[in-house]
């Protein structure tokens, strides 16, 4: 990546150079398919004469489309961090929409599920939740690794996306009546990955597992890719609120939440599923009670245990 860095009535510090080379990083994670040659970032940062206000202005170019996003702040670390955290999100939005046409370029009408109103409302929320539900597969088979059930690269989650999208729209009419499409398509996902650790489980000794999991390429291949911390990532009182003026304790707390992550992995599995599903993906209790068949009082018992465990492990 080809990247230009401005700034007017004011001097960066070391500190801000710093930040903005760790916020760059993550925007590499997300352009990997791009050759880095022809993948412009430039990058203004000005100091405004009234109000005391900084903007930073970010142009991306890749090939077939630019992407520009600004942003006003009080200070210049809020500015760089709020700015590059749109962009991301832009580039997310992107990716995703090159995903779903891609995802979409399936056949029409598979045997058997002609189109229907209720297909319809079916694939519109699909549509409507493929980020998020990219970003939960994405999540998850990380976790599945770093709790060491499953073998890095076994599971692409593109693949995993598309086989829930497939048994989505075939199986509409199995839907839980007391579910909604979006609580219904994360159930999905959830048995399709138990399945998943069933197989590697049954074929734990099968010397060809490992070799099957060398042949799939990771999504993007980086393990910490569906991170993003400008997201609501965690409940408030396990971590700051981001609003700083200091770059070092933005860079201090961006190393906290992928430690964090790693945490998460190791919590045992009953509580992360509680935890995940209502503190990260923001479900209520009681609607983690109808996907996961437990009680809203076990959820909430998990959670509340889960948070604790995280705070002991990481100090907070």
């Amino acid at each position: 990546m080809n990247i230009k860095t401005h700034s007017k009535n004011f001097e960066l510090l070391k500190s801000h150079e710093k930040l903005i080379d760790r916020q760059t990083q993550k925007i590499r994670k997300w352009l990997p398919t791009f050759d880095p040659e022809i993948v412009d970032l430039t990058i203004n940062i000005e100091s405004l004469p009234r109000g005391s206000q900084y903007r930073t202005s970010l142009l991306l170019t890749i090939p077939q489309r630019s992407i520009r996003v600004e942003e006003l702040e009080d200070n210049a670390t809020s500015s760089i961090v709020k700015a590059f955290a749109e962009l991301r999100r832009r580039v997310k939005r992107f990716k995703s929409q090159l995903n779903r046409e891609r995802l979409w370029r399936k056949e029409p009408e598979p045997a058997g599920v002609p189109s229907t109103p209720a297909v319809w409302e079916v694939e519109e929320a699909l549509r409507d939740n493929l980020e998020k539900i990219e970003n939960y597969i994405r999540r998850e088979v990380y976790h599945q690794v770093i709790a060491g059930t499953m073998p890095r690269g076994f599971l692409e989650p593109h693949a995993l996306v598309d086989d829930v999208f497939l048994h989505v729209r075939a199986n509409y009419v199995s839907k839980p009546s007391s579910l909604s499409i979006e609580q219904w398509v994360f159930q999905v996902v959830r048995e399709t990955l138990r399945r998943q650790l069933e197989e590697i489980e049954d074929h734990r000794d099968d010397p060809h597992l490992e070799e099957r999991a060398a042949r799939v390429e990771g999504w993007e291949d980086d393990q910490l890719n569906f991170y993003q911390p400008d997201e609501s990532l965690l409940v408030e009182d396990l971590l700051q609120d981001g609003q700083s003026s200091n770059p070092e304790e933005i860079l201090a707390k961006e190393e906290v939440e992928e430690q964090l992550h790693r945490s998460i992995a190791r919590l045992p599995a009953s509580l992360r599923e509680s935890f995940v599903l209502f503190a990260l993906e923001g479900f209520t209790s009681d609607e983690v009670a109808m996907m996961t068949g437990k009680s809203a009082d076990d959820v909430v018992k998990d959670v509340e245990s889960a948070r604790n465990t995280l705070k002991q492990e990481l100090k907070l």
